[in-house]
């Protein structure tokens, strides 16, 4: 029992600390390294619901076919494409699925986030599908309302459990004065 007690302990504290480093990555207005991919511009090298790990990237190290991760040029969209051509400019950038180079090339270095390092978590494990649904970008508002709702029940839990912990102490507390 106390094995248990310890690895679900565990668990929590480095989902916990996971939290705390995305929360401050948003907080500080950085882009996390892990990013889910929203649409099938880039099947079948990415699907939707695939999570990448992106790395950054300085304008002299990205070469012709890199993916990239990059903020469309007039929005605060995020994308992620694959570079088919360099100029001082910028880059131009196309989607594997796509039949041309995107309209809005070049991309200018500033717009660029970072680079995919090849690593992704696959969409069948759900993960990414999850992490879409939550945020609102898959059947929206639904994915909210839920995320809403289970803090709501995780804040009622965690205090119901203060109150019997101090309910408990002070019965405890109770039965040793008696026995004294």
């Amino acid at each position: 029992m106390r094995v248990r007690t310890a690895v679900s302990t565990s668990i929590v504290v480095i989902l916990l600390l996971f939290l705390v480093v995305l929360a401050a990555y948003r907080l500080t207005g950085h882009v996390t390294p892990l990013l889910t991919v929203k649409s099938g511009s880039m099947t079948p090298t990415l699907n939707v619901g695939d999570i990448i790990l992106m790395e950054p990237v300085s304008p002299e190290d990205l070469k012709v076919g890199d993916v990239i991760v990059f903020y469309s040029p007039g929005a605060d969209k995020l994308i992620v494409h694959r570079v088919v051509k360099k100029s001082p400019e910028g880059v131009y950038t196309k989607g594997d699925a796509n039949p041309g180079i995107d309209w809005w090339s070049p991309v200018p270095y500033e717009n660029i986030v970072g680079r995919w390092t090849g690593f992704k978590i696959p969409n069948w494990l759900g993960i990414g599908y999850l992490s879409l649904f939550l945020s609102g970008e898959l059947y929206p508002p639904y994915g909210r309302v839920v995320l809403m709702i289970l803090v709501i029940v995780n804040v009622l839990l965690v205090l119901a459990d203060l109150i019997e912990h101090k309910r408990s102490r002070e019965s405890m507390a109770e039965d040793r004065a008696e026995v004294s």
